[in-house]
């Protein structure tokens, strides 16, 4: 079976699971090394499969936008203010950290889910590759102390979910 068979039958068993942008999940976690079970584990847990705002508590954009969807118009405002008024959560990946935001800028929108995913996935993949583990990726994704380490076991637990829906 060729990749391109397994990654559309993988696609279609993450889509009766209520993924979204599994294709696109696959195709950057293969690209940058990351785990599948582990991608979709992160897409889940930062935005449930939705391209929207977060809520971190920062002024950079409305209340009333944050839990909503990103648009390119939305996104351009909040990138005007982010520097004066904090950062925010974007898209499926949930991208906060500025750098990360402007990678996903200079690769075609960090609105667009495409290249925010895959600057989430670089970054993960990164981290896995330095750290040893998917756990301890997870938890240097998310920042560090007590609430880094509560994400990363609770994201270990949801990883196994996910390993048993895709096999």
């Amino acid at each position: 079976m060729t990749r391109a068979v397994r990654n559309l039958q993988l696609a279609r068993k993450a889509n009766k699971a209520d993924a979204k942008y599994s294709l696109r999940i696959i195709l950057e976690a293969r690209r940058y090394g990351v785990p599948i079970s582990a991608a979709f584990t992160f897409i889940e847990k930062e935005s449930n499969f939705r391209n929207v705002f977060g809520h971190d508590p920062t002024s950079s954009i409305p209340n009333s936008w944050k839990g909503t969807k990103v648009t390119k118009k939305k996104y351009q405002y909040y990138k005007s203010r982010r520097g004066r008024y904090g950062m925010q959560g974007v898209g499926p990946a949930q991208l906060t950290w500025y750098e990360y935001q402007d990678a996903a800028d200079l690769k075609g929108g960090c609105w667009k889910p495409k290249y925010n995913i895959r600057v989430a996935m670089q970054v993960l993949g990164s981290h896995y590759r330095t750290q040893g583990s998917i756990g301890k990726a997870f938890q240097k994704y998310n920042g560090s102390g007590p609430a880094a380490y509560a994400y990363a076991r609770d994201a270990v637990e949801r990883q196994k979910k996910w390993h048993k829906r895709l096999t």
